[in-house]
């Protein structure tokens, strides 16, 4: 996948804030780049069970250093990132970048990493492997009432899914707030944020994203302009490391 427009974020030009997505898969994941983990993140690689698991947490670590190195001119073996729990200290905690104006988020599913990279305001991405799941059971914990009109199969769940979880990620309360306080456009709609229970909503940009076949993606960025997204395959990338 090339550079390109992501979901209905519209095309880039100079003078909107931007999003860049940056997507990688586990055949980019070289054993050299294990080289730019930092302490706390080998630590942690090394506590997962699963070999996917490990190699997913690396590929997602290293396109994050190589997308930041890649925008601000710089080797992605000098960019720090700081995974600080900000209710425990403990090193599991979204990615921060100290020093620079870049907000960034993470999501991995099957053999799909995809990194944002945001300057314009807090970001988040999320990214889901396709899967067929009962929605009757399912969609009650993700979706309104109203909402459930329009889940009418695997792309319809996971358009929604992938839309509320970039939106809790990017205001850093994650799971912690049920994915039915948020109300966004349906399926085959332009993405937005449209209410949020018991407050009015943040101002928010959202789109799709091309993440390929069996997959669904979404990002969302708390500005209150428009933002350009786009979505950048990291291959190239990976591979000048």
């Amino acid at each position: 996948m090339s550079a390109g427009s992501a979901g209905s974020g519209g095309p880039v030009t100079s003078r909107e804030p931007r999003c860049e997505v940056f997507l990688a898969r586990l055949s980019y994941l070289q054993p050299r780049h294990r080289a730019l983990l930092d302490e706390h993140e080998a630590r942690r690689e090394a506590r997962f069970r699963r070999d996917a698991d490990r190699r997913r947490f690396v590929l997602a670590a290293v396109t994050l250093r190589a997308a930041v190195g890649q925008r601000a001119g710089t080797d992605a073996a000098t960019v720090t990132v700081d995974r600080r729990c900000e209710r425990c200290g403990a090193h599991h905690g979204r990615p921060r970048l100290p020093g620079r104006r870049l907000a960034a988020s993470i999501s991995h599913s099957g053999d799909v990493v995809t990194v944002a990279l945001s300057a314009a305001g807090p970001v988040g991405v999320d990214v889901e492997r396709l899967a067929p799941r009962d929605f009757d059971l399912l969609a009650p914990a993700a979706c309104g009432p109203s909402e459930r009109l329009h889940v009418r199969g695997t792309d319809g769940f996971y358009a929604y899914w992938t839309r509320k979880e970039a939106v809790l990620k990017a205001t850093g309360q994650g799971l912690r707030t049920p994915m039915t306080d948020l109300i966004v456009a349906p399926p085959g709609a332009v993405p937005a944020l449209l209410a949020v229970r018991g407050a009015p909503p943040p101002p928010c940009s959202m789109a799709d994203l091309p993440v390929g076949d069996g997959y669904a993606g979404a990002a969302a960025v708390l500005a209150a302009g428009p933002v350009a997204f786009s979505t950048i395959d990291a291959g190239a990338l990976l591979a000048r490391l």
